[in-house]
């Protein structure tokens, strides 16, 4: 004979909200840490390879950039068209935008 469960296990919805409200929370706290810990549980729960990873991360810095919020900035603050750039370009921006984050960290610690 089973155990009688006091409570019944979450519906699919109920886990999904569950789920947005920690991404909501990691958003209200911006702890990158937080976020870099997240991502890295979910590349090891997919099993990614390195180049998999890699073509990951460039898709996701090619669509951030190109978002038309982010593309905008860049193109006032750089005269750079986003949308028109390949692999290296994307890099050399990512590059860029990394080294001005390490920076600006620097300064605030």
């Amino acid at each position: 004979m089973k155990k009688q469960q006091d409570h019944k296990k979450k519906s699919v919805p109920e886990k999904q909200d569950d789920f947005i409200k920690i991404l909501t929370q990691l958003r209200e706290e911006k702890d990158m840490d937080a976020i870099a810990d997240l991502f890295w549980k979910i590349i090891m729960a997919y099993g990614l390879k390195v180049d998999e990873l890699a073509a990951l991360n460039y898709y996701t810095m090619k669509r951030s950039l190109e978002a038309p919020v982010n593309a905008t900035f860049i193109k006032e603050r750089m005269d750079l068209d986003v949308t028109h750039l390949g692999v290296d370009g994307i890099l050399q921006v990512q590059r860029a935008l990394v080294n001005v984050y390490v920076e600006q960290l620097a300064k605030e610690q």
